[in-house]
């Protein structure tokens, strides 16, 4: 037996390596340098991690290619769909559009509580830029890397070398 990857699972691997290491720059971002997400940055993680669970589902031996054709398609989906929420995102950083996303959590009322929540930073609202790198926000990159990475999954999922067995 064969210790060899099937070009369709080598695929799939680089996608979920590809979702990793976006989730891991934000948790970098997050806990390495104190740039706590807002609501939508959250939302803007859930394709991420959705693509990272079906990735290391599919690249399971007992998937068949024709499967994983499916999955890498099913990436595309979610990594356009990060790219959406992220747009929204950038708009809401903008003033395109009004936005409800503010900080979450329960409202203090008594002067403990009160004294309590400034002393620890809340979720920021989602029209604050954190910073900006090149005229983009981080809201920005990610539509960036949203897009690419739907449009490489998409053209891998087409490359029909990759789906044949071997």
């Amino acid at each position: 037996m064969s210790a060899r990857l099937h070009p369709s699972q080598v695929t799939i691997i680089l996608i979920g390596f590809m979702a990793l290491a976006a989730l891991g720059t934000a948790w970098i971002a997050q806990y390495g340098f104190g740039l706590f997400p807002c609501e939508l940055c959250l939302y803007q993680r859930l394709p991420y991690i959705g693509v990272l669970a079906l990735s290391i589902l599919a690249a399971t031996p007992m998937v068949d290619p024709g499967a994983r054709r499916l999955a890498v398609y099913v990436a595309a989906i979610l990594f356009a769909t990060t790219a959406g929420i992220a747009f929204f995102h950038v708009g809401v950083e903008q003033e395109w559009w009004n936005s409800t996303c503010a900080p979450t959590g329960s409202q203090a009322f008594s002067f403990d509580e009160v004294r309590s929540a400034l002393r620890s930073p809340g979720q920021p609202a989602c029209n604050d830029i954190p910073f900006t790198f090149l005229g983009l926000s981080p809201a920005g990159y990610n539509v960036i890397a949203g897009v690419v990475l739907s449009v490489l999954s998409l053209w891998a999922a087409r490359r029909s070398e990759l789906w044949q067995d071997s």
